[in-house]
């Protein structure tokens, strides 16, 4: 009787034992399935923020260079800006000498 009750509470154990061995690797292999997954969404992720770094890295440079050439075009404005200040004086200034001369010649004649 002993032995049969003993046989009895190893053969409960050892149910028992492979029942939850089996939910183990259920779980188990539904966790790995979930990690992989997750890894496939990271990469996907991953890339997708390299993809968006690349594209502000390339925006950056064309508004820096935007912003150069537009420097460079507001300098060269402001140097012909002076400079057609500086023929139109020079412009009047001969215009007024040119009417001098004639005023002479005219007293002269």
């Amino acid at each position: 009787m002993e032995n049969f009750l003993l046989i009895g509470i190893i053969g409960i154990l050892l149910l028992y034992f492979f029942s939850s061995t089996n939910v183990h690797k259920s779980l188990y292999r539904k966790v790995n399935e979930e990690k992989n997954l997750l890894e496939d969404e990271i990469t996907k992720l991953q890339k997708i923020i390299d993809r968006y770094d690349r594209q502000s890295k390339v925006s950056s440079n064309t508004l820096k260079n935007s912003h150069d050439n537009l420097q460079v075009a507001r300098d060269d404005l402001q140097t012909l800006r002076l400079e057609n200040m500086n023929l139109k004086h020079r412009v009047e200034e001969l215009e007024s000498r040119n009417e001098e001369l004639y005023a002479q010649v005219n007293t002269m004649v």
